[in-house]
């Protein structure tokens, strides 16, 4: 005869077969939509990064909800007008849903091409920034997919931390000494000068892009003085790193990185994707497994070294202790076209592709999902890449200011070559504000 114990473990296992067996069913349950019209939903986006990403995620999204998905690579040329003009034709061939860039919100929802979305679950699912960056005129417009902005990374073998302003990195520079571990070491800093997102931090501090929805032309303003004070900080970093705006390129920066050449350097999503990259097929140099360090009573003392991964990452640093920066960031949505006769099912896909499907999307594209709820980081850098993004300033939405950056880049360009700051950036802010007047 069977214990009272024995009794109660065997109901034990029952339950949790039973439990096992319902949590497995759910998990495999597929989602219902409802199709006014039997016909396949059609995404478009610009980017062939994700082409690869977007056509599984489309398979997997059929799959689940039982509808066809389709997805369309289309040019980046009048990509808004080119949506308005086929959804509005006599038969509409636009698609059902569409990726974009948060400095196209304005333009999409002036053409008619956004819906505000009824979704009380998006603080769950999205930073705060990020449901900002897919406002306009107060109305969520697009579902958050994917980001970029621009950390701090350092090599763990030669800074035990993230300095917190270019002040310490020079600092660091100067009192450098080379050793065993820092054999590999060629540069100091680097970053991609003639990169304007990644030059923004140099101003960000002191420029408003349109208040917290980046809509807003009566917030766009500059701190010219101050802006003045960071232009020359910026161009006197020209004789300390000596970084030619002419041929870098972010490449080379991330690989300098990955070959251990690089003690500091501003890396944005794709370069920290190549790092992970690297790193996942074995592409690191060896470092020395200890060093010798002299304690507080001036006795050396051995350290072992193990540092995996290899690197960490920050959000930006300041300037000075007195000079702040601030990064830029870009979000890309996907918005529900209005003319589509599947609302509903449409909206459906794009929460599934920005928030249910997207833990892969790293991996496979590099791309930083804009959802933070994520079973796990996709990348060591997670953490800081949130942190910055959170902090970062989002490129504005408004129409007037969208060539605004090529001639940002072209300014700091000339300062970065020795033009005079104060002329320059006087020049950029009265363009500015000839643009919104």
């Amino acid at each position: 005869m069977k214990s009272t114990v024995q009794k109660i473990l065997a109901v034990l296992v029952v339950v949790l077969l039973v439990a096992e067996i319902i949590h497995a069913s759910k998990l495999n349950q597929k989602d219902s939509v409802t199709l006014a019209e039997k016909r396949p939903l059609l995404i478009w986006y610009t980017d062939p990064d994700i082409q690869e990403y977007m056509q599984q995620s489309a398979e997997a999204a059929a799959a689940q909800y039982g509808v066809q998905v389709e997805t369309e690579l289309v040019s980046e040329v009048d990509y808004i007008e080119n949506i308005s003009e086929r959804s509005v034709a006599e038969t509409m061939t636009g698609p059902d849903l569409y990726v974009l860039g948060s400095s196209q919100m304005e333009k999409a929802a002036l053409a008619g091409l956004t819906d505000q979305l009824d979704d009380k679950q998006m603080a769950d699912t999205y930073s705060e920034k990020a449901v900002h960056a897919v406002t306009y005129a107060g109305k969520v417009m697009a579902y958050p997919f994917y980001v970029e902005t621009s950390v701090l990374l350092y090599n763990r073998y030669y800074a035990d931390e993230a300095p917190a302003t270019i002040d310490a990195i020079l600092d660091y520079s100067e009192n450098y000494e080379a050793s065993e571990v820092t054999a590999k070491v060629e540069n100091m800093f680097e970053w991609n000068v003639a990169d304007v997102i990644e030059n923004y931090m140099f101003l960000g501090g002191y420029t408003d892009l349109g208040g917290e929805d980046g809509d807003d032309k009566s917030q766009v303003s500059m701190d010219v003085d101050k802006a003045v004070e960071c232009m020359m900080y910026y161009q006197s970093l020209n004789s300390f790193f000596a970084l030619d705006a002419d041929t870098i390129t972010s490449d080379e920066i991330i690989q300098n990185f990955i070959d251990g050449k690089t003690v500091f350097a501003i890396a944005n999503a794709s370069m920290i994707g190549k790092l992970d990259e690297a790193i996942a097929n074995g592409e690191i140099p060896e470092y020395p497994t200890e060093r010798t360090v002299t304690d507080e009573n001036g006795e050396e003392q051995t350290e072992e070294l193990n540092f995996d991964p290899f690197y960490a990452a920050a959000p930006l640093p300041d300037l000075t202790n007195d000079l702040e920066t601030g990064g830029l960031s870009v979000t890309n949505a996907i918005a529900v076209n209005p003319y589509s006769v599947n609302r509903d099912a449409a909206a459906a896909i794009a929460r599934y592709l920005t928030e249910k499907n997207v833990g892969s999307l790293y991996e496979m594209t590099s791309k930083i999902p804009a959802c933070q709820s994520l079973a796990e980081a996709p990348t060591p850098a997670w953490d800081a890449v949130c942190e910055a993004y959170d902090k970062a300033a989002e490129v504005p939405k408004i129409m007037e200011l969208s060539d605004m950056w090529l001639h940002l880049e072209a300014t700091m360009a000339d300062i970065w070559r020795g033009e005079d700051a104060a002329t320059q950036m006087q020049a950029f802010s009265d363009l500015m504000t000839e643009r919104l007047n």
